[in-house]
């Protein structure tokens, strides 16, 4: 009998560029995931991200009918199915969550303000600004590779997990002719304006299921006091591993053994197994 695992992904960073992440996990498991989450129309990303939720749920009870999956997401991806998990408790037996964007602590009720008054500051707090003045469009496939691969975000990615998230993130620009960024960089910024601060009021514990956060020596997000304080505010345990916040993308075998070993340990102590 399969163990079922549902993945969301990172922002801008298509589902299919964890291939060789998933392709690390043991064979009982079965991964399925969204192919471009914020894409569908039916799901509109605006704030708290309701509609992201929705589409996680769904696609849940699509994947895996009648079935409890083992959540697990990266960044913006671990964020929607923590809410998701909120919302639907009985859809997960355990999460894993990979550097989640939390906005949380003294300063979140302010940003939260900020985005209602929807303030071009919110675009300077988040890498929304950034993104927004990256370029998505190149001549040829073959010049967004080099220009792609020279681009810091994906310094440290694993070569195969490159040339995967190349051949599911870049596509065909039929307007400008050329190509362009499968998920749109106006998209991906408003994700990341639109990152629920809410987190300072409620719910102020975790969803009542086994839940591990997972973050990296490098990350922002750690080196910030996130998952610290995350810890304190939820009773979340966390780990460490080497590498930045695109860790399951840099070390993907690495990762994937690590996340199977919290899967076990998680199990153990809920008494699956």
């Amino acid at each position: 009998m399969f163990q079922p695992i549902h993945f969301t992904h990172a922002n801008g960073i298509p589902a299919g560029s964890y291939a060789k992440f998933f392709q690390a996990f043991d064979a009982k498991y079965k991964i399925k995931a969204i192919p471009l989450i914020g894409m569908n129309s039916q799901y509109p990303v605006t704030y708290t991200w309701a509609h992201l939720v929705d589409q996680v749920i769904h696609d849940i009870e699509q994947q895996f009918p009648k079935q409890q999956v083992i959540g697990l997401g990266h960044s913006f991806g671990s964020l929607v199915t923590l809410m998701a998990a909120y919302k639907r408790p009985e859809l997960f037996s355990q999460l894993i969550i990979m550097d989640p964007p939390f906005v949380i602590g003294s300063k979140s009720a302010i940003f939260e303000g900020m985005q209602k008054l929807r303030l071009k500051a919110v675009d300077k707090i988040t890498p929304a600004a950034i993104t927004l003045k990256r370029n998505d469009h190149w001549r040829s496939f073959d010049e967004a590779y080099a220009a792609l691969r020279k681009n810091r975000l994906f310094n440290n990615f694993d070569e195969q997990c490159f040339d995967d998230y190349f051949n599911h993130g870049i596509r065909d620009d039929h307007s400008r002719g050329g190509v362009t960024l499968s998920i749109p960089k106006d998209l991906e910024a408003h994700i990341f304006r639109t990152v629920p601060a809410w987190w300072w009021r409620t719910p102020r514990k975790a969803p009542n299921i086994p839940v591990h956060l997972i973050t990296a020596e490098q990350s922002a997000f750690y080196k910030q006091g996130l998952p610290q304080g995350v810890k304190k505010t939820y009773g979340i345990d966390f780990s460490v591993v080497e590498g930045g916040h695109m860790f399951p993308l840099e070390q993907p075998e690495a990762t994937a053994q690590f996340v199977q070993q919290i899967i076990n340990i998680q199990a153990v102590k809920k008494g699956d197994s």
